[in-house]
């Protein structure tokens, strides 16, 4: 089943348009490359509606081991707030 679901997930990620591929990176602070990494793809491939951002935490998850999924949740919740923040921001200097 879990292989299964797991094949679902990218699935949807292909389905998405984001494209997959993984590069092997030793790294002294994961949670700040995994922000970068994120950050990046978000302004790359214009993100932002929740089913898109959800796709692309999908796609952190398959391509990265469990052993980095602790990270990779915190660093997309950090992400997803601050784009908010700046969405609700920009709505209420264009109402002004």
């Amino acid at each position: 089943m879990r292989a299964a679901s797991r094949r679902k997930r990218e699935e949807e990620v292909e389905r998405r348009g984001l494209e997959r591929f993984a590069v092997v990176k030793c790294s002294s602070d994961p949670q700040r490359d995994f922000r970068e990494s994120m950050v990046e793809m978000i302004w790359e491939k214009r993100l932002g509606r929740p089913a898109e951002m959800e796709s692309l935490l999908a796609c952190y998850l398959a391509l990265n081991s469990a052993e980095h999924h602790d990270v990779i949740v915190k660093v997309f919740r950090q992400v997803w707030f601050e784009l908010n923040l700046e969405r609700l921001a920009h709505e209420s200097n264009r109402r002004r």
